[in-house]
């Protein structure tokens, strides 16, 4: 009998897992494995001698589960499965999935025992899974910021692993610039911002310069930290790991650090940790950058559009469906609140002169799948004509269908009213021109009449005088209406 007892406790030993057994209520624990001590870093007389000891060790936000195993003695299930945190002794958060099963004995005896396994590993892993979705699609949200990302990034990491103090620092022009941390103190990282990288100036500045992780367990003895090791252990930062964030292009972006308040060097957990934390900031700041710029290329075309009166506009010829771009709204002088683009809505603002003329147009792209440029007018809401010059090009599928049609307007208006007031000055100097060349008409054949006279020599002395006061009077005349012709020409520029 006492073999088998002995081979039972062995047995129990060696089960990967903390064995255990205690009264329903979990206040005394009868029994409980020599692995205790390695997972919760407690000793089975820590758990054996003091009542009430496992109560003490749930994580504060899951206390709920207290309850949970409290109700398995009014229950029928014999067996269960809680996962729930509990705190080690050295302060460090596990995750721990426990299989219980409810022993009835005579009279209504309740015992529970179980196998509680460490399970922090594969909890942290899903739980890096859900915190690299939920940034990767905060950062698609371009109206937040990158420093509340990172931020948001960093928070994540903290909460997995409560005993790690994350950063991250901008490099540019061989500095480390924007610091981010959501647990340093502010004092800690103003005194780094600015700093030069090199291979001896800390962690992150020897990350930075070589372009390789550093590893420093302890910073009071590690020769990368001798400047700022008295910096560092004034905020009670023992230890400092750091990875360089590199682009595409291999220049270094940034640093990720992981600072401990006590000398560690990292599991094989957390080097792993490191490793996708890295590679994921390099996706969030290099995706960041190309939208910024993709937004501020959009940005510098939306203004350009709108300073030359340009809009483009797409057409889903099977659906029906028509976007414009903003400036083509300002252009017809609508608001997208209010109009529905369509292609019949287009046609009601076409000039009704212009209706028949451009719905040929649009027709002969559908039939022939060539494009085309044409004018056309428009009529706005308050009544104003504009003159737009448009293009137009049809989108097929394989088999030669139409899919859409895209274009674009200019706005000419401007152009064409200054082209009609040239016209219509044109026209006002030929009229001018038309009337005064009749009125230089007569004075000048008068003249001409009068020389003829003048040459006939049989003509008294007095009839020549009498025919040059004529020629003078009908030259003044002349020169009269010369000087309306140029004061009219000089009015009409």
């Amino acid at each position: 009998m006492k073999d088998n007892a002995e081979q039972l406790y062995t047995l129990l030993q060696s089960i990967e897992g903390v064995v255990w057994e205690a009264d329903a209520a979990m206040q005394h624990f009868t029994f409980i494995s020599d692995r205790v001590h390695g997972i919760t870093g407690f000793s089975p007389q820590d758990w054996l001698g003091r009542p009430g000891f496992w109560k003490t060790r749930v994580h504060p936000e899951d206390k709920h589960v207290i309850d949970e195993y409290a109700g398995l003695k009014g229950g029928t299930v014999k067996n269960h499965t809680f996962e729930y945190r509990m705190i080690r002794a050295d302060g460090h958060i596990i995750w721990i999935k426990d299989n219980v099963s409810v022993l009835r004995g005579e009279k209504g005896a309740c015992l529970l025992c179980g196998v509680m396994l460490d399970n922090t590993v594969a909890e942290r892993l899903k739980g890096l899974e859900r915190l690299e979705r939920d940034v990767l699609k905060l950062n698609s949200d371009l109206t937040v910021s990158l420093q509340n990302v990172l931020l948001s990034y960093l928070q994540g990491l903290e909460a997995l692993f409560p005993q790690m103090q994350c950063s991250i620092h901008r490099v540019k022009n061989g500095r480390l610039i924007s610091g981010v941390s959501p647990s340093l103190p502010a004092g800690y990282m103003n005194a780094i911002i600015g700093r030069s990288i090199g291979e001896n100036e800390g962690s992150c500045g020897a990350a930075a310069a070589t372009r390789q992780q550093v590893i420093v367990s302890d910073i009071a003895t590690d020769d990368r930290w001798v400047e700022y090791r008295s910096l560092a252990l004034s905020y009670q930062l023992k230890a400092c790991w750091a990875n360089p964030v590199v682009d595409a292009d291999g220049e270094v972006m940034a640093t990720l650090a992981m600072y401990y308040r006590e000398p560690k060097a990292p599991t094989e957990e957390e080097l792993q940790v490191m490793e996708k934390a890295t590679a994921l900031l390099r996706i969030i700041m290099e995706n960041r950058g190309k939208a910024e710029i993709i937004n501020e290329t959009n940005l510098l075309m939306l203004q350009s559009q709108e300073m030359a009166r340009f809009g483009n506009w797409r057409w889903d010829v099977q659906q029906d469906i028509v976007s414009w771009s903003p400036t083509l709204y300002i252009i017809y002088g609508l608001d997208p609140e209010d109009f529905k683009a369509t292609f019949a809505g287009y046609q009601a603002l076409l000039h009704p002169e212009d209706r028949d003329r451009v719905r040929g147009i649009i027709e002969n792209v559908l039939h022939s799948r060539q494009g085309t440029q044409f004018e056309e007018r428009i009529s706005r809401p308050n009544g104003d004509i504009r003159y737009l010059r448009s293009w137009a090009r049809l989108k097929t599928d394989a088999q030669g269908n139409p899919i859409e049609m895209i274009g674009a307007c200019l706005d000419i208006t401007e152009t064409v009213l200054q082209m009609q007031a040239i016209e219509q000055q044109n026209r006002q100097l030929l009229d001018i021109a038309w009337m005064q060349s009749h009125m230089i008409r007569s004075p000048l054949t008068r003249i001409m009449a009068l020389v003829e006279l003048l040459k006939d020599a049989s003509n008294s002395d007095e009839e020549k005088a009498e025919f040059l006061d004529h020629l003078l009077t009908s030259a003044n005349e002349l020169d009269e209406q010369v000087k309306r012709i140029n004061q009219k020409a000089e009015q009409s520029n």
